[in-house]
C-alpha cells in the first residue's frame, strides 16, 4: 500500500553500518598510535599503512548504495553514480559470477547493462548459496515489482 501522496517509499540497500565502523575505528587507533606513542619506523609506517587503507575502505563501503525510487534505480559505487529510469530498464536479472559472487544485473532496453557491486548485495556473515540466491531472487522480485508497475502507469 502506498503511502499518503501516492508514492511508494524508497527501497535502500548499503553495506552494514557497522562495517565502515569498525574500519574508521582502525584507523582511528591507528592515528592516536603514532601520535600518543613514540614507535619505531617500521611500526609507524606499517599502522599508517593500515590505517589509510581502512579509512579508504570505510570511504568505499559507505558510498555503496543501491536506491530504487518511483522514478528509476541508481546504483552508487565508489566514483560514480549511475542512474536508471524505469523507462529505460528491460529487466532485472540474477547473474551468477561478477566478481567472483552472484548479484543482480539492471539490462537496459538498449542492450547494455550497470552490475549492482556483489558486495552491496551479498551477506556479511557464512551464509549458505541457496540463501544468497534466494536474497538475490527477491532484491529482483521487488525490482522488477516496480519496473512492471512503473510500465502499467501505477
Amino acid at each position: 500500500m502506498a503511502p499518503p501522496g501516492g508514492q511508494d517509499p524508497q527501497l535502500v540497500w548499503r553495506i552494514p553500518s557497522y562495517q565502515p565502523a569498525l574500519l574508521m575505528l582502525v584507523l582511528v587507533g591507528a592515528a592516536a598510535l603514532n601520535i600518543y606513542a613514540s614507535p619505531s619506523a617500521v611500526v609507524r609506517i606499517s599502522t599508517l599503512a593500515i590505517g589509510l587503507l581502512c579509512g579508504g575502505l570505510a570511504i568505499a563501503a559507505l558510498r555503496l548504495q543501491l536506491v530504487a525510487t518511483h522514478d528509476g534505480v541508481a546504483v552508487r559505487q565508489l566514483v560514480r553514480e549511475r542512474w536508471l529510469p524505469w523507462s529505460e530498464l528491460d529487466q532485472v536479472e540474477v547473474v551468477p559470477n561478477v566478481r567472483g559472487a552472484p548479484t543482480l544485473r539492471l539490462n537496459r532496453l538498449d542492450g547494455s547493462y550497470v552490475d549492482v557491486p556483489p558486495s552491496l548485495l551479498q551477506p556479511t556473515k557464512p551464509t549458505a548459496k541457496r540463501v544468497v540466491m534466494r536474497n538475490l531472487d527477491t532484491v529482483a522480485g521487488q525490482l522488477e515489482q516496480r519496473r512492471r508497475a512503473f510500465r502499467r502507469g501505477d
